[in-house]
């Protein structure tokens, strides 16, 4: 098969040559594997942006020295219910899960854990990191800061990123709930898929570089994203910004943050997580089933005209999840014609 032709495979097949191509970039094996899995979970979740088609970016950002294919994260605060830690230049979705095992890990033992992270990359899909809590019995909340997108209410200037949040609640007879969104009206991602589609950028998203509003792809992409909920949205992004960069001590905050494009540099990202123990309070059956009676709440909502039926946060998703484990994972001819020539590189096999 041509390596311009979309392709369609196993999310095992995604998590395989992703760990291969990054342990054969510098990544050590465990660290290789925490991306391969994040990637995969991405795609099958059809959030192509996030998914092996982020492979090249990684790989270029590693041999450009942005990022560090084997860091060591350094834990410079600790208690026991909070830690703050330097990355040293980590990836972030080995950041990312490291610094979320150390939340779980505290939340079990003392009923909520906090590990604020800075020096890193992007964590991408914050709701792989919420979910990990969920998976352990836990409560899980992951936010992240980053390239600044969005500007002030009345302002023409970026100022925070749109700061990447998850919400994670497990539940018992359904799918956990699963809350993985940003403080924009629309995410860079979401602009970038629409594109790729072929569909329209609604108005009232997004305004160009001159501060005036646009429904060009292109424009909003290099201009700025509206925060949602106009005034309060940017007031939860400046106090993400609190959570990430500021409690972090990371050396750039907000607007100084670099994207992730500049490849030799460190992005300085800043990641925040937290898991929370609901059996300290209750019995986990009692928990899980209220959050089940939560659920069954939203669903008995008789639908409006024209919708088949209400979800609830991250319904959808699992759904698509199990679909995709099913029949496999579609990758695009651009993003298969770039990843086949890393992998070709580095002598890796693709399809």
């Amino acid at each position: 098969m041509s390596v311009a032709e979309e392709i369609t495979l196993t999310a095992d097949r995604v998590r395989a040559i992703t760990a291969e191509i990054l342990e054969r970039s510098g990544m050590n094996t465990d660290d290789a594997r925490i991306v391969a899995d994040a990637l995969a979970w991405a795609d099958l979740r059809g959030l192509a942006a996030q998914g092996i088609g982020k492979l090249p970016l990684i790989v270029r950002r590693i041999r450009a020295g942005g990022t560090a294919a084997n860091a060591t994260l350094e834990v410079v605060a600790d208690a026991p219910s909070f830690a703050r830690v330097d990355a040293h230049r980590a990836w972030g979705h080995v950041a990312g899960v490291r610094a979320m095992r150390m939340a779980i890990a505290k939340a079990k033992a003392t009923g909520i854990g906090t590990v604020v992270v800075g020096n890193t990359d992007s964590a991408s899909s914050l709701g792989y990191y919420a979910e990990l809590a969920g998976r352990e019995r836990l409560i899980g909340f992951a936010i992240n800061d980053g390239t600044p997108l969005m500007p002030p209410p009345g302002g023409t200037t970026r100022v925070v990123g749109n700061q990447a949040f998850a919400l994670c609640a497990p539940a018992g007879k359904h799918a956990p709930l699963l809350f993985d969104s940003a403080l924009s009206a629309i995410s860079w991602t979401h602009i970038e898929e629409l594109r790729d589609r072929g569909e329209p950028l609604r108005e009232g998203l997004a305004l160009d570089p001159s501060g005036r509003p646009t429904t060009d792809h292109a424009a909003a992409i290099a201009g700025m994203l509206l925060p949602m909920g106009a005034h309060r949205g940017f007031g939860l992004a400046l106090m993400w910004e609190v959570l990430t960069g500021v409690l972090s001590k990371n050396a750039r905050i907000a607007s100084a943050i670099t994207p992730l494009a500049e490849l030799a540099g460190p992005q300085s990202v800043a990641h925040f997580y937290l898991a929370i123990d609901p059996s300290t309070l209750m019995k986990y059956d009692e928990f899980t089933s209220r959050v089940d009676a939560l659920i069954d709440a939203v669903h008995a909502s008789p639908p409006a005209a024209g919708v088949a039926r209400v979800f609830v946060p991250g319904e959808q998703g699992y759904a698509a999840s199990a679909r995709r484990e099913r029949d496999g994972i579609a990758v695009s001819a651009d993003r298969a014609r770039e990843v086949a020539a890393i992998a070709s590189e580095l002598g890796v096999a693709w399809p």
